[in-house]
Parts: structure tokens; sequence; C-alpha cells
């Protein structure tokens, strides 16, 4: 049970990664910059225009330094700063009054999906005029159409608890809140503006999100039209050509006509084999309707068939060294089989005598499989019977005449049982004196032992546990 409760943080770890690879790994992720970074906080688009990057958009800890340049990952990052003329709680303020609420300005910087805290402070002071206020309530202007969530946790008397309300606030007392704010998606990409206040406060503080739904690079002032990378047939944006609607291919090198599509997408698809799987199975380059593998070790239309997952045998080496691998199947040479190859199908080596196993067996993989009752190497000889001893005949008892003990055998045993005597009662005087110095001994010795055992048990499974 321990095990298992230290296992679910993992697990739940590991399901947060697979959902944020499937999204990245997804077409739409695939079809620009913006899209990429929409799909989930963990996802990075390449801009570098030389990669040989097949999907431009992943987890970012996927890229690799050979594929795709470190300095063109784009992945925009979440911030949260306070505006620069910040004024501290208690400080004064404009006229007579003095700052309850800190800060004034906040500004975020997200990701869809991204959760930042922000934390606030609030110092409770009797108003000048009007109604006086007894009780603690924050305050917040619509939000909810706005496609952010806010969950509010005030700390009242030192104890933090999810809420906008303390009860009975007193003159000078400090309130620490937070507000926990989530972009849930983007709707038009503009900034968003939230005030925040403390009812019976007047001034309000400012926060501001800006929700990170595009890329800096996909700008008009940062594309490269009509590029040589796209054969001046289309512009390179965030490092991927985006071509003229006649056109297809990475370089818009692929005149549609000539293939005979309408669009860059039907011929793109050419390379897919199964709609909406990754291009030439995610192991190469779609050439205008067709798969170029990456490496000589995959093969096939789509580059479906790799050449180098096939089983390993024990000695080490693909199908055993004794077949060749096709498209993640062994096919075994002559006189091999199973699936790593690793079985001869010889009976030279099983044969002694022109028989095979001696006809007391089988052969598999060049060696004999004997039959119950037989063994050696060529199943030759026969398991050694044991035996069973016989039972020892019973001798018929002869009585026999009793001995009439004389009177000198009498006096013998009269002192032998004086001689006991003496001892038994040295023995018990002995006994008599140790247990005034021993300890008495509760309990059964034997059960002792047993909850000794169990105790023992019970340190072994609580360290195994641990240890687990």
């Amino acid at each position: 049970m321990r095990l298992s409760l230290l296992l679910l943080p993992l697990l739940h770890q590991l399901s947060l990664c697979d959902d944020a690879t499937q999204l990245c790994g997804s077409l739409e992720a695939q079809s620009s910059c913006s899209q990429c970074i929409k799909q989930h906080p963990d996802c990075a688009w390449c801009r570098d225009p030389h990669s040989t990057e097949q999907n431009r958009c992943q987890v970012r800890s996927a890229f690799k330094p050979d594929t795709c340049n470190p300095s063109y990952v784009y992945s925009p990052t979440t911030e949260i700063r306070i505006g620069p003329h910040n004024m501290p709680l208690g400080s004064p303020g404009s006229g007579k009054s003095i700052v309850q609420l800190e800060p004034q300005q906040v500004v975020l910087r997200m990701k869809p999906g991204d959760t930042l805290t922000v934390p606030y402070k609030y110092l409770h002071h009797k108003p000048t005029g009007g109604y006086e206020v007894k009780d603690f309530l924050v305050q917040t202007s619509e939000f909810k159409k706005l496609g952010v969530n806010l969950q509010f946790f005030v700390d009242c008397d030192g104890k933090e608890a999810e809420g906008q309300q303390c009860n009975t606030i007193k003159e000078g007392q400090k309130v620490n809140f937070k507000i926990k704010v989530t972009v849930m998606d983007c709707r038009d990409g503009s900034d968003i503006a939230i005030s925040v206040g403390v009812y019976g406060y007047t001034t309000v503080s400012a926060l501001y999100i800006t929700p990170l739904c595009g890329c800096e690079c996909e700008k008009p002032n940062q594309q490269e039209k009509n590029s040589p990378l796209c054969h001046q047939h289309g512009n390179l944006i965030c490092g991927q050509c985006v071509c003229e609607s006649t056109r297809g291919g990475d370089r818009c090198e692929c005149p549609l006509a000539s293939y005979g599509v309408k669009n860059a997408l039907e011929l793109e698809d050419r390379c897919r084999e199964q709609p909406g799987t990754p291009v030439c199975s995610g192991r190469g380059q779609c050439r205008c309707g067709q798969c170029q593998c990456n490496v000589q070790t995959i093969s096939g239309r789509f580059c479906q068939c790799d050449h180098s997952s096939c089983p390993t045998g024990a000695n080490g080496r693909q199908c055993s060294g004794n077949g060749v691998c096709e498209c993640g199947t062994c096919r075994c040479e002559e006189g091999w089989e199973r699936e790593d190859c690793s079985c001869s199908t010889d009976k030279g080596t099983c044969t002694e005598g022109g028989t095979e196993c001696s006809g007391n067996g089988h052969c598999e993989c060049g060696k004999c499989v004997c039959d119950e009752g037989f063994n050696g190497a060529f199943c030759g000889s026969a398991d050694e019977v044991p035996t069973v001893p016989t039972e020892p005949e019973d001798v018929e008892a002869t009585e026999e005449e009793p001995v009439i003990p004389s009177e000198a055998d009498e006096e013998k045993v009269e002192m032998a049982e004086s001689d006991d005597k003496t001892s038994a009662e040295a023995a018990d005087d002995l006994e008599a004196t140790e247990s005034d110095y021993s300890v008495p001994e509760h309990g059964n010795p034997q059960e002792a032992k047993s909850c000794s055992a169990v105790f023992v048990s019970l340190i072994f499974l609580t360290i195994a546990s641990a240890i687990i």
C-alpha cells in the first residue's frame, strides 16, 4: 500500500508527460508556431530554417541539438512582474490616506494552460468617513468571460483557506490573500485587465494578463518574403516555408499541378500510412509526396520498416547472428529457427549410433530432451530406481523365568536409593538458593521466542517497505 502511494505521484506525472507529447505532436500543432504553443504549456517550436526535424512542434526537452539549433527553440516564458511604482503597505498615499493594498499593479505573461499565484497584502484601517466595515471581503471586476479563471485563498488568523472573506476584522490587522490565475484559452489575443480590491476600500489594484497566444516571429516585420529557401514561392515564417497556393513541399519545391493534387496537404498525405498519422512514420522526410527515410536501417514506402528493431539473442546479437532483420522480424538462415533465430534445427548433435536421443527423447535446438525415466546427453541412461528397505521380521518373545533377588542384592538396592535421595535433596537445596538471586521469568519461554520472531518480522517488513 505504501509503495502504491509512493508511485501515484510518479504515475500522475508520467500521464501528464504523455498528454503533452500527444498534443505537441498533433497535426494542428505542426501547422504554425502560434498553434503549437496553444496546445500545451510544455510545447515548443523549432525556428531553425535548416532544421531536419519532421515535427517542428514538440515537447521542449525532446529537441536534439543535431536536428534543431537550441538557440532557435522558441517557447515563450511565463512570468509575473510587479509594477515599477508599487508602494509598500502602510506608506502615505494620496491626501491623508495610507496604502492599504499591496501590490497596486501586477503584470502576468502566460501561455494557455499555465497557472500563476499572485500574493496580496491588506492593512485594515478605519475610514475617515462613511460606513465602517467589520468584515474582510475580496472583490474583483468581471473575469469569467475573458478566458481566465481565478481562485481565491485568504489567511484568516494564520489559517489559509480557499475563499474571499474573513469575519470580524480589527483595526490595524493585516490580512494576506492570494489569487491563483489560470489562462484557460485564447479569445482574441488581446491583453486582459482585472480590478482587485477589498470591500469598503476605494482604491483597487490592477491585474494585467497578457495571454501568450502567438509568436513574435509571426509578425509581418519578422517574416522573410519570397525567401530563397522557399524557392521564391513562399514566405519564411518562424523557420518554416508558407508556400503559395500552387506550391507544396517543405521548401515550396513541388508544383501541385505536376502531381495531380489540389493543395499542399493532399500532397503531404501521400507520405502518411494512415490519415492523421505522422509523415513518413516520423522516420523520414516527405519530398513531393514521397518519403525519404532518415537512415539506412529504415525502409518502406512510409519508412514503416525498422531493420534495427529485431529481437536480440543471448549472445547480444540481433537475430542471434543467425539471420537478417527485415521490418522488425528476423528472417533466419537455413538451419535456425525461433523468433530470434537462436534454435538450431541440426539433429546431428543429438544422434549417437544412428539413433536420435537413443530413442528415449527428442532433439530440441541441438540438445536432447529426455523422456521420463531417462537422462544423459543422449538419454542413454535409465534413472536409478531407489531400493525400499524391508521390514525386520518379528521375533517371538520368549518368556523368562523370574529372577529372585538375593539378600545381598536387596542391600545394594537400598544403598542406591539412599544415595539418590541424598542427591535429590542437595539439588533441591541448590535450586532454592539460586532462586533467591535469579530474576523471575514471566510467561512461557516458547511464547517469548514466538513473540521475538514476530517482532523481528515486523522490523524486517517495516525496513523493506521503507526501502521499497
